[in-house]
């Protein structure tokens, strides 16, 4: 345990005491989720559970996730799902990463600490990192697309013509229907059928799996905060999508299709289904998982329909063990965004 500035660091070892603690959040992510910690495990990194203590005692009050990994003789500190706190400010912010920085970073030699708040990032946790040291860095891939509720961009109020158009046309489809999947002997046949799907989508368009579905079938499958909704066609399923549950939002997390599924428009009818849950449940805003216009237009399309916000999912916060450390960790970082 580290103490300074009335900040403790603890280490939280047991699965059931970080999820209470998560719970407690007004915020959250799947990347702070003990799930994607055991994920992450699973792909070579080490990870550590941190509980946030205040001047007030051992209880909790903040927390994050520190991601480890050995580069040779540099070390890279990961916090990927940014830092949740009970009651966010600037100044807590900032007290808390000082201490992790003088626990983690600053007595090391070579090491570099990267912090990504997502698209959960706000002004309080932004001026906690510039007060810290933290600098930020940010790369075309760091967007996304996001559903704010005030707006009424959850309840289909800023639909396009085109987009709900084609939500019409799915819902009308007499043998088009959908389905969440809940039982576990069905979400592992739907986890099957997703990664059947997915893997027919890359080799059609020849893109990087998002996922390694060796390391995370099982967590598809048995955390419920993955919510599963399939499409099928004269009862043969052709779509598959899945999100996640935060106590803020809800992501768009991951789907893919079979070929049936063209002109269907059963990817509309999926997609509107999860926004329509986050919608039902009460989060703030929906994250449409990303968006690349450059690369990909269609897709950016298809969210663009939806009526929401450009929100940067980002950016990555640096710091380093010194200036050097510091600057090449951004060099490297700029040659492969």
């Amino acid at each position: 345990m580290t103490q300074k500035n009335n900040i403790s660091l603890v280490e939280i070892p047991d699965e059931n005491a970080w999820s209470a603690i998560l719970a407690g959040m007004p915020t959250s992510h799947v990347y702070t989720s003990w799930s994607w910690g055991k994920y992450k495990q699973r792909s070579g990194w080490s990870v550590r559970r941190i509980g946030v203590c205040g001047a007030g005692g051992p209880e909790v009050i903040g927390c994050l996730q520190l991601q480890k990994k050995q580069l040779g003789p540099s070390t890279l500190l990961l916090v990927q799902g940014g830092v949740h706190l009970r009651e966010p400010s600037d100044s807590i912010y900032h007290d808390v990463l000082s201490v992790f920085l003088q626990e983690y970073v600053t007595p090391r030699r070579l090491t570099v600490a990267i912090v990504n708040q997502q698209s959960g990032g706000s002004q309080d946790a932004e001026l906690g990192l510039l007060r810290s040291g933290f600098s930020p860095l940010l790369s075309s891939a760091m967007f996304t697309y996001v559903l704010d509720r005030p707006g009424g961009a959850m309840s289909g109020q800023t639909l396009s013509s085109n987009w709900r158009h084609n939500l019409k046309r799915a819902q009308k489809n007499a043998n088009l229907s959908c389905r969440w999947v809940s039982d576990r002997a069905e979400r592992a046949a739907a986890v099957a059928r997703l990664e059947g799907f997915y893997a027919g989508l890359r080799s059609r368009k020849s893109f990087a799996a998002a996922v390694n579905f060796e390391h995370a079938r099982d967590i598809l499958i048995e955390d419920d905060c993955f919510k599963i909704v399939e499409a099928s066609l004269n009862d043969t399923v052709i779509a598959t999508r899945i999100g996640v549950a935060c106590n803020d939002h809800m992501l768009d997390f991951l789907a893919a299709s079979a070929d049936a599924a063209r002109n269907t428009y059963a990817n509309y009818l999926l997609l509107w289904e999860m926004i329509k849950l986050a919608d039902s449940s009460g989060k703030t805003y929906f994250d449409c998982g990303g968006i690349q216009p450059s690369e990909s237009m269609g897709v950016f399309n298809f969210k663009k329909g939806l009526g929401g916000r450009v929100a940067v999912n980002g950016p990555l916060w640096l710091a380093g063990s010194g200036s050097l450390v510091r600057h090449a960790a951004r060099l490297l970082l700029s040659w492969n965004p």
